[in-house]
């Protein structure tokens, strides 16, 4: 019966039009959102270094493309 349901969904999904909407976040609502991921990785035990904080902060403020985030991420987590 879920299968049916979700093949059912499914096709509800396909006759709607889809659009893409990008929404803007405030620097406030940006840094509670961080806060909020690193007390989830605190509660498994993973905790950031200052480094990876920083990182995270210069993304978020827009200070950094993706592409430049990633190749530093990667530096980072080649130095582990």
């Amino acid at each position: 019966m879920h299968i049916h349901v979700a093949s059912l969904r499914k096709k509800v999904l396909t006759r709607r039009k889809r659009v893409i909407v990008l929404k803007r976040y405030s620097q406030q609502q940006l840094r509670s959102a961080l806060l909020n991921a690193k007390a989830s990785l605190e509660i498994e035990g993973l905790v950031l270094t200052p480094e990876e904080d920083r990182l995270l902060l210069e993304r978020a403020d827009g200070k950094m493309s993706y592409s430049e985030f990633l190749a530093r991420a990667k530096e980072i987590a080649k130095n582990v």
